[in-house]
């Protein structure tokens, strides 16, 4: 310890990167229990610096997008990346189909490829914003997973099925959109694995199913279905159900199965509850209706004696549906 000015007192300083402005000192009464403290105090400044040293900077880059891509597969690099001593790149599926560990892009042969952990965290920690994030996701990914995500993002824009309305949205907000006038579409609660019992009336064409994020794991908001009847004037009525959500990759998110089935009375020969069932996989739309008639496949209700399942005056339609998570 220096004693030239006569006084034992000195001070310690944690200096944050340029730019940050931070400074942390420890006085000298202090500097004094902590050496009765054995250091504890000092401890304390080094751990401080460690946590001022991993204390995340949002830096923007712009490169050109190909340097992102794998030169042989051009699908973003993943680690594990390996690079060449001249400094090309390639991701660690390609590296494992090359038949030697020489560079594809290097002039007379090559030199040889090696594995660069560095290159791993950077490429794990390029992040960008889902292009949905107008729809409201608020998710930001690596680059590399980007697609992943868009593929099954659930904020992915849906179109509103009323003639003339020009609605664009998520699927829980064309859920809210339609639910509210002037639309006011009726809304069920459903649950994965549970039948859900409904009558539909003569007049009502489309119904809209909720299922709550938690059914699908708690993530990305409610899943939206639409149950679509068909033209009632026909001697059978198609009814169709289908997940709302955007076509494409979107489409390829949690898929579905589901079983619907109507039933109507006794049938006077047998005493039996007469039932029409429908197994099948749900398709998606990227409305929220539809022609039910164009469906591929359809619980087809007939309409006319000798089997009429319209229920009285009314034609009440008695439905059932049993809706269950398939993978995803």
């Amino acid at each position: 310890m220096e004693t030239g000015d006569g006084s034992c007192a000195k001070k310690t300083r944690l200096l944050s990167p340029p730019g940050y402005g931070v400074k942390q000192e420890v006085p000298p009464e202090e500097e004094v229990q902590e050496e009765a403290r054995g250091g504890s105090a000092l401890m304390a400044v080094d751990a401080a610096a460690a946590a001022a040293a991993r204390s995340e900077v949002v830096v923007r880059i712009d490169i050109d997008k190909d340097m992102l891509h794998c030169p042989l597969c051009t699908f973003p690099l993943k680690p594990p990346i390996f690079q060449c001593e001249v400094g090309h790149l390639v991701c660690g599926g390609c590296h494992g189909q090359l038949p030697t560990n020489q560079c594809h892009s290097c002039d007379g042969g090559g030199s040889a490829y090696a594995r660069r952990p560095a290159m791993d965290a950077l490429f794990a920690k390029a992040m960008v914003p889902c292009p949905h994030q107008a729809y409201g996701c608020r998710a930001s990914v690596a680059y590399y997973q980007a697609v992943a995500h868009w593929s099954a993002c659930p904020h992915a824009p849906c179109l509103c099925a009323e003639p003339g309305c020009a609605f664009v949205g998520s699927p829980p907000a064309l859920l809210a959109h339609l639910a509210a006038p002037p639309h006011s579409w009726p809304v069920d609660e459903v649950r994965y694995g549970e039948s859900l019992h409904l009558r539909v009336p003569e007049h009502e064409a489309r119904r809209l199913l909720l299922a709550a994020a938690e059914e699908d794991g708690g993530g990305g908001g409610p899943r939206v279905f639409v149950i679509t009847v068909g033209d009632r004037a026909a001697r059978v009525v198609p009814v169709t159900l289908a997940c709302v959500r955007a076509p494409g990759p979107a489409a390829a998110g949690p898929q579905y199965t589901c079983k619907m089935w109507a039933t109507w009375g006794k049938a006077a020969a047998t005493g039996k509850v007469e039932t029409l069932l429908l197994e099948m996989e749900v398709p998606s739309a990227a409305s929220a209706g539809g022609d039910a008639e164009e469906a591929a496949k359809f619980l087809p209700v007939p309409r006319m004696p000798p089997r009429k399942m319209l229920r009285g005056e009314s034609r009440e339609m008695l439905l059932s549906v049993r809706i269950d998570r398939a993978s995803g």
